[in-house]
């Protein structure tokens, strides 16, 4: 019998951050209506960052966002109607359909991503480049630990948090 051995947070703390983390959640769906721009939800906003860099059956797509077929099926739906995607018979699979993305939609992904990081940037104005690398390692480090969450109670599988940290120090090391 395996046994995990935890070193559980502080109840508090725990609070404390998930708190924070609810903030932000609202914080950036706030400023994505009142932008005034045309924007991605979160799931549209993954599916093309994803078919960026390859084409995906359906499937492949709901699990990678971690949302149900039919969730997935109703945004793909929506960005085909726009013209951001395309399926395409699989060539492996006749019965299936590959989902690619379209020039419109590489457009639409680009101009958006841009807008986002220039608005997140300047509220930001003020961190220096440590501050700002601790928030990337700590994010990626809470991400490692939060995709728990999202695996089968019955899987042992575990991911060692520091290769997060480490990652981000690594990639970021002038050299």
């Amino acid at each position: 019998m395996f046994v995990k051995e935890m070193n559980v947070i502080d109840y508090d703390d725990a609070g404390k951050i998930l708190s924070e983390m609810v903030q932000i959640s609202r914080t950036f769906r706030i400023a994505g209506q009142r932008s005034g721009e045309q924007s991605f939800s979160g799931t549209r906003f993954g599916f093309l960052q994803h078919l960026r860099t390859c084409d995906s059956r359906l499937g492949e797509l709901a699990h990678r966002l971690l949302i149900s077929a039919p969730v997935a099926s109703r945004a793909v739906d929506s960005l085909e109607a726009e013209g951001m995607v395309e399926r395409r018979p699989d060539p492996l699979d006749a019965r299936a359909s590959l989902i690619s993305i379209t020039d419109q939609g590489r457009m639409r992904l680009a101009e958006s991503e841009s807008s986002a990081v220039q608005r997140f940037a300047e509220s930001l104005d003020g961190w220096s480049q440590e501050e700002s690398r601790n928030a990337i390692s700590l994010l990626k480090t809470l991400n490692v630990h939060l995709r728990a969450l999202t695996l089968p109670e019955e899987s042992t599988e575990v991911v060692p948090a520091p290769a997060a940290a480490q990652e981000v120090n690594e990639s970021e090391t002038p050299g």
